[in-house]
């Protein structure tokens, strides 16, 4: 873990557990969402990754009233801009390009007068992995003997509002806006060059949830 993420894990672990000691009203312990939205790169990012549709699963176990523990999957298709020819089982093709961003970290609950509202903010660490890719054909594997990859470790912060559809707060929609700064290396990775970069997010998620 960077130590921007544990400094910003800990600013939130701390008043979470100082908020912990008031457990007088219920909630859901098991939470799933799925959401859609663009993963926009910004700063010296934006010179080689582009904006691109992401997709996100994420699950949070909230500990209590006031914090809860989340890891997630998310998956933003074509930034790098990938124009390769890939070497396949099938020939050359033309490549594609996918973008994976897992965080693990942890959120407090904002108070708020709104019973059918939640805000939320957050913080942890992130990995990012990038990978040339090639379509499937059918049913049938189709290796890619020249797709190239790369990864490596950051940070993330977030903040979240939901609004709940039913008064038993099983099913909710909302927005969350996520930083993500992390640092990658390997080969290159269509438009991403072959040296260490710092990469910088800000994806904007319109999501879907459910509370058990």
């Amino acid at each position: 873990m960077t130590r921007f993420s544990m400094v910003a894990f800990g600013c939130l672990l701390v008043p979470a557990l100082g908020l912990a000691q008031n457990q007088s009203e219920g909630f859901q312990r098991n939470n799933i969402t799925v959401g859609v939205g663009p993963a926009i790169p910004f700063g010296n990012s934006a010179k080689y990754l582009g904006t691109a549709p992401l997709f996100q699963v994420g699950y949070g176990y909230r500990f209590n009233r006031w914090f809860q523990a989340d890891v997630g999957f998310q998956a933003a298709f074509g930034a790098a801009n990938n124009q390769n020819a890939e070497v396949t089982d099938f020939g050359q093709i033309q490549g594609g390009d996918h973008e994976f961003m897992i965080p693990l970290g942890g959120r407090i609950f904002i108070p708020s007068p709104f019973k059918r509202f939640e805000f939320s903010a957050g913080a942890g660490t992130a990995y990012l992995h990038y990978s040339e890719t090639v379509p499937q054909n059918g049913f049938v594997t189709n290796n890619c003997y020249s797709c190239t990859s790369r990864g490596g470790w950051g940070g993330y912060g977030l903040a979240n509002v939901s609004y709940f559809l039913d008064e038993g707060h099983t099913f909710r929609v909302g927005t969350t806006f996520q930083v993500i700064t992390a640092s990658t290396n390997g080969q290159a990775v269509g438009n991403v060059p072959a040296i260490r970069t710092t990469d910088h997010w800000a994806n904007v998620v319109f999501q879907f949830g459910m509370s058990f």
